[in-house]
């Protein structure tokens, strides 16, 4: 393994050097992440992890679009940013919408990219009808028994090809043990246990029973950066894997501002692997990482992106890659997906443009990307 790191440094500097000359000086590469000669993020971390990103359907309609051609180059993992979530899969109890995510699928099978199953339950995106029952509010045993139809018809129908599941996606409180949701409020401590954790529990049997192989994950937000949701995350995946409960990882969500905490997030994950004490097996993933540009709800006007920015921006990047290749060489990490194909389609656009993603808009390496490319070898 240590002598194909070493070759595959050989030609990752020979792939980057002329872009990091380019680097030194600030300037962005005319290099494409299409381009057959440019470097690859899946190529560079294969010995490492799976590196992935968020996309939609329609990038994957025609072969010789600049997104396919990226997609396929530059990723061994990939999410469904949005079509496969409960209220577009699942939009009415007696119908499900396939061909979305069957194309998706078909895809990654086509190019050896592994494709990750977002997301089976959440408290947003999800029909209103899982809740109702003739108008009125639909009784515990009503609701745990759609949460398994829906998660078994799912699971069973991509056994063996879907291998990992955002199984729950946010149950975690930002000031409590669980999110106030729907979930929450209609099913609650339903099997008279002492704790609410019982619609989390029903989803993860059901799509344990239907695919026994799948990686099963509880999903997250800020557990990188707060230290008391990292716990109750700890607390409460400790107590249903206790309780038997087939889960198999966490999803550190990542969504990080520009110059995080490099330490105080090893502590973060430090804080969930304890979970390997008692469950070897146990693992993490990065699910949805991107590096917001701005302060959290700024507005654009209070932030101009300058060459310091773009300098901090690319530190970032290579501050959290180092950390996971060492949660990789501890074998706790073998996934990491980012939350968009390039800057142009990031969910962070919301009213201003920001620049999260190591690829631009119109497909362009970034130098942090040259950046994180390099830091592989």
């Amino acid at each position: 393994m240590r002598i194909l790191r070493y070759v595959r440094a050989g030609l990752l500097a020979a792939a980057v050097s002329a872009a990091m000359l380019l680097n030194a000086c600030g300037e962005i590469p005319e290099q494409y992440a299409y381009d057959e000669e440019a470097p690859s993020l899946r190529e560079a971390y294969a010995d490492y992890f799976k590196v992935g990103a968020a996309i939609n359907s329609w990038n994957l309609e025609d072969p010789e679009s600049p997104e396919y051609k990226t997609i396929a180059k530059q990723f061994s993992v990939l999410t469904l940013e949005n079509e496969s979530k409960p209220e577009n899969l699942h939009p009415e109890e007696d119908r499900y919408y396939f061909d979305k995510f069957d194309l998706f699928v078909d895809f990654c099978e086509d190019h050896d990219i592994s494709p990750r199953g977002h997301t089976l339950l959440w408290h947003t995106q999800v029909p209103d009808w899982f809740f109702r029952d003739n108008g009125h509010d639909a009784s515990a045993e009503l609701v745990l028994s759609r949460i398994k139809e829906h998660v078994t018809t799912i699971v069973s129908r991509y056994k063996g090809r879907v291998k990992t599941w955002d199984v729950v996606n946010e149950v975690i409180g930002d000031d409590g043990p669980l999110r106030q949701s729907e979930w929450l409020r209609l099913v609650g401590d339903y099997d008279g246990d002492g704790d609410d954790y019982d619609y989390i529990e029903t989803a993860f049997i059901a799509a344990h029973e239907a695919d026994p192989d799948a990686r099963l994950i509880i999903n997250d937000y800020s557990l990188e950066t707060s230290s008391s949701k990292a716990i109750r995350m700890y607390n409460a995946v400790k107590k249903m894997l206790d309780d038997g409960v087939p889960i198999s990882g966490v999803g550190f969500q990542m969504h990080i501002g520009n110059g995080v905490d490099l330490d105080a997030m090893r502590e973060n994950y430090r804080i969930i692997s304890r979970l390997r004490d008692d469950y070897p097996e146990f693992v993490i993933e990065v699910t949805e990482l991107d590096v917001n540009c701005y302060p959290w709800n700024a507005p654009p006007a209070d932030v101009e992106v300058t060459k310091e920015l773009l300098e901090q921006f690319s530190k970032t990047y290579t501050d959290v890659f180092t950390l996971f290749k060492e949660l990789s060489e501890d074998g706790l990490l073998d996934s990491v997906v980012m939350w968009g194909l390039h800057d142009g389609v990031s969910w962070l656009n919301n009213g201003h443009s920001n620049y999260p993603m190591l690829i631009t808009k119109e497909l362009k390496l970034k130098p942090a990307f040259y950046d994180v490319i390099k830091l592989a070898e």
